[in-house]
């Protein structure tokens, strides 16, 4: 699917919201934290774990330096050592595993497999780190098993991935439609760790999506296609993901762009990195990761990945003014030993003052992608419950509920409390595609100020939605309007056709939401 289908699920809401009076304010962001994992290497391209403070860096924004505002040593990036596997917690980074089927052979595919079960096996029971396993396939990013420190976990799911021709491979026809799903897939993943505090690297081992010459496009598709590489980069730059990709195998050849010793890109232009061809490894450097090609030892290239995205420092800044003209602002990282050598993020991108930066619009193109999304969202702990399907009217009602752990809430009425939320509940075909939705605002209340008591109140919301002939699943989202932190429940086929059938009643009331006890 690509980002304009996306972006139009709910184009009438957005239509609405962007629909402005003349005179309302508008509001230009002068200045942000940015926080920098920094892999520090040394001559060897052996990570430097000790021996270094803040004063051994300096940040350069723009070709301003900048003052660090806080520092963090590799080792308090650790597990929290009373951790659970379902809820590991900590400072210690996160791995997603990402096995590219789409753009992969059915030979480097079972080689893939292959290398990443021998490195699972050489890790011990309990990993030191939280990882995920993923799998890009033919129609969508499929999740095999979430965040978890246990290896056993982590081998079912592997061996439990189907074996599928990529027939989107074996037809060039479909290159554009494989470059459109990486970079969705990259976007999905942003999405799921919104929020999510600490690094994350992605250690995606595949080619990724095809290049792209941009000289044969006409120039508003370049406009749009570019500026949708601008929002992916912020959304991986925003959620603190690097991007690790492993070529398998087979020897690379065509790759355009220069490579330095690290692996990485070299980034020397101020120049917006996207501003020429398309290639999918120009994420590397702009998250910071590494570049893995022509070397056939894939498990010793995923440790390396692991090694450089665990080792690292954490350094904050405030640029003094980030002009909104949607531009590249490069950042870079020295060290006081010129022995040694620091893998961070290339820079992002500014706001644009004269794109639409509607914060509704925003949220809602966000819900439509998480919608879409397989990928599961848990910062909220939901459920639904009072199912019930009308066959008259062709709708189904339920009752939302989720924890309110996550919400950001702001003083109310006579000692009370209020928050915000973006809701979307959508009934979905066989092919995720959007047959019916319900989207809404909504002011959430409670009768309390007390943290403790709003952090373990449950909010519970009636919903109903039409439920078309070829509905497969429902799936509901839930954003926090002040964090911008997701959630995400979906009934699957078996569950719907459980659910009770009754009449539709003559008339519903839905009252707004309401925060209750435990």
């Amino acid at each position: 699917m690509s980002a304009v289908v996306v972006a139009s699920l709910f184009w009438p809401v957005i239509a609405q919201a962007q629909d402005t009076p003349a005179d309302a304010p508008t509001f230009r962001v002068t200045s942000q934290l940015v926080v920098l994992d920094v892999t520090v290497l040394d001559k060897n391209g052996r990570p430097v774990v000790k021996g270094l403070t803040k004063d051994d860096f300096t940040i350069t924004d723009g070709d301003k330096q900048q003052r660090i505002l806080s520092f963090e040593p590799p080792q308090v990036h650790v597990l929290d050592k009373n951790a659970v596997e379902d809820d590991p917690g900590g400072k210690a980074p996160m791995t997603i595993f990402v096995l590219d089927l789409l753009n992969s052979t059915f030979e480097d595919f079972a080689y893939i497999r292959y290398e990443i079960r021998r490195y699972l096996d050489d890790q011990p029971a309990r990993l030191k780190s939280p990882a995920e396993l993923m799998v890009l396939g033919n129609r969508s990013l499929e999740m095999m098993q979430d965040y978890t420190t246990s290896k056993k976990d982590l081998l079912s799911a592997l061996q439990h991935i189907p074996a599928a021709l990529p027939f989107k491979l074996m037809n060039p026809g479909f290159a554009p439609e494989r470059f459109a799903e990486s970079l969705e897939a990259l976007q999905q993943i942003a999405l799921q760790n919104k929020g999510i505090p600490g690094r994350k690297n992605i250690v995606w081992v595949g080619h990724g999506a095809p290049g792209m010459f941009l000289s044969p496009l006409p120039s508003h598709q370049v406009t749009q296609l570019v500026r949708y590489l601008h929002d992916t980069t912020n959304m991986l730059v925003d959620s603190r993901l690097s991007l690790f990709v492993i070529y398998p195998g087979l020897p690379v050849t065509g790759i355009e762009l220069q490579v330095n010793e690290t692996g990485a890109f070299t980034s020397t232009s101020h120049n917006d990195p996207f501003s020429g061809d398309i290639n999918f490894a120009k994420f590397v450097s702009e998250t910071g990761g590494t570049l893995f090609y022509n070397r056939n030892d894939v498990d010793r290239e995923i440790k390396l990945s692991q090694e450089r995205g665990s080792e690292y420092y954490t350094l904050s800044y405030s640029p003094d003014s980030v002009d909104p003209n949607g531009k590249f602002r490069h950042i870079r990282v020295t060290l006081r030993n010129p022995q040694l050598r620091a893998l961070t993020k290339a820079g992002y991108y500014a706001p644009d003052q004269n794109a639409a930066a509607d914060p509704r619009s925003k949220a809602l193109a966000t819900l439509a992608d998480a919608m879409w999304s397989t990928v599961p969202f848990t910062a909220f702990n939901m459920r639904i419950a009072d199912i019930v399907r009308h066959p008259d009217t062709g709708t189904i009602d339920f009752t939302l509920k989720f924890y309110s752990k996550h919400l950001v809430w702001k003083p109310g009425e006579n000692g009370g409390s209020t928050t915000n939320v973006m809701f979307a509940a959508a009934s979905l075909n066989s092919r995720r595609h959007v047959l019916a939705s319900n989207v809404q605002s909504l002011s959430v209340s409670a009768r309390s100020r007390e943290a403790g008591r709003l952090g373990t109140a449950v909010t519970t919301m009636p919903v109903t939605l039409r439920l078309p002939r070829k509905t497969q699943s429902v799936r509901v989202v839930l954003e926090a309007g002040e964090s911008g932190t997701l959630g995400a429940f979906e009934l699957d086929h078996k569950s719907l056709d459980a659910a009770p059938e009754a009449p539709t009643p003559v008339a519903v009331s839905h009252a707004p939401a309401a925060v209750g006890s435990r």
